[in-house]
């Protein structure tokens, strides 16, 4: 990359840096749920605002996302930033989200400057996409029409150990089951009972087989929310909350009809009914092998030492469905050398700390870069869109 643009890139996030920590720890002491992140989208369209970006808010008609974009010359392509800033129940800013949404923010109004200032044609724009634990905001995004014409997508993550860039992570389908069997006195007359916690019991051996033969990536795990009332009545109702996860996306409908199978079999058993809820989770992520090392260079330049290759987690993420539909990056920053899981009062405090300062300026930096890089480059893009389409996902691109 040519050095003058380098040096705007560096001293646009550097001029906005203190503000971005002030955003981040705004937000971060004012945690909101997925779909309320009222304060959040103020503080971030608000500094928007401010630096001269149109914005338009209620995008998709969702109350809490959010879009900006720029556009200079004739762009061939239309890179998007992605911010979330949803926070999670009782343990608030456990995944760092207050960290993706400034450091995307510092992104894109480094991507922007530097665009005017140089004279580089693209399209760029930051979309703030609420309600990701759990929530799937940027499946109704997508489902809206909000990715529509959208070429390529790059987000960060916080996490512990090293800095990485993501590789694949899992999709996700849950059901809540429900058996229904007849109550009795225990020690009177069980035998006249049908007892709805045998058939969760059996359920859940039957599941620890099937962990058997399945493949290292899958992930089968659940809990009994209703087991019972009293010590002296057989159970009569029962409810489980179960998911699978998985690495590919095309084995999830086989793991789905070998569950529904061990699900029945329960039932059929211990002669209770059984009825079942399913929902479709977040999509396994893909990624660009080709913008992903433009963004490992950028944060190698910054001192970073990176995982080598593109490490798969286990973990979901609904990026996942907008890497089914367009090339993506998403590099994930560590903030602690040592391992510190995520979605736990630790992670919470690490999201505050100066780690996550340097966390924020670097990740705008670096996928700043990215995208100016792609922008003066057109043939990365080229690349990497014509690397998704020859690839074994079935899902297009929307234009």
């Amino acid at each position: 990359m040519d050095t003058g643009i380098k040096k705007t890139i560096y001293s646009t996030v550097n001029k906005h840096k203190e503000n971005l920590i002030s955003i981040s720890e705004f937000i971060h002491q004012n945690p909101e749920l997925c779909y309320e992140e009222y304060k959040a989208v103020s503080k971030l369209t608000g500094y928007l605002k401010k630096e001269g970006c149109v914005v338009k808010e209620r995008f998709c008609g969702i109350d809490t996302s959010f879009i900006s974009t720029h556009t200079v010359g004739n762009p061939k392509y239309h890179f998007a930033i992605c911010a979330e800033y949803d926070a999670l129940p009782k343990i608030g800013h456990a995944c760092g989200h207050n960290i993706i949404c400034t450091a995307a923010l510092g992104a894109y109004l480094a991507t922007k400057i530097t665009m005017d200032k140089h004279g580089i044609e693209g399209k760029v724009s930051l979309i703030g996409t609420p309600a990701e634990e759990g929530g799937g905001g940027k499946i109704k995004i997508i489902d809206n029409g909000g990715f529509t014409g959208v070429d390529a997508a790059i987000m960060v993550h916080p996490t512990s150990g090293t800095t990485r860039i993501a590789g694949r992570c899992t999709t996700t389908h849950s059901f809540s089951i429900q058996y229904k069997g007849k109550s009795a006195h225990a020690a009177s007359q069980p035998f006249k009972g049908i007892n709805a916690l045998d058939a969760a019991n059996l359920f859940f051996n039957a599941i620890g087989f099937l962990r058997q033969q399945v493949t290292s990536d899958v992930r089968l795990s659940g809990y009994i929310s209703e087991g019972g009332v009293a010590t002296n009545m057989i159970p009569d109702n029962t409810k489980i909350e179960f998911s699978i996860r998985c690495l590919e996306e095309n084995e999830m409908a086989s793991l789905i009809n070998r569950v529904k199978n061990c699900i029945e079999a329960a039932s059929l058993a211990t002669g209770c009914d059984v009825t079942i809820e399913e929902q479709k989770g977040y999509a396994a992520r893909t990624f660009s092998e080709t913008l992903g090392n433009i963004c490992r260079e950028s944060f190698e330049e910054m001192g970073e030492k990176l995982l080598p290759d593109f490490p798969d987690d286990f973990g979901s993420t609904d990026f996942g469905n907008v890497s089914q539909l367009m090339p993506t990056t998403n590099p994930y920053f560590s903030l602690n050398p040592t391992r510190v899981s995520l979605h736990t009062p630790e992670y919470e405090q690490l999201a505050i700390s100066p780690i996550s300062h340097i966390a924020i300026e670097r990740s705008a930096k670096a996928m700043s870069q990215t995208i100016i890089e792609c922008f003066t480059n057109p043939s990365l893009l080229d690349k990497a869109i014509n690397e998704k389409k020859d690839s074994s996902e079935v899902n297009k691109r929307p234009r």
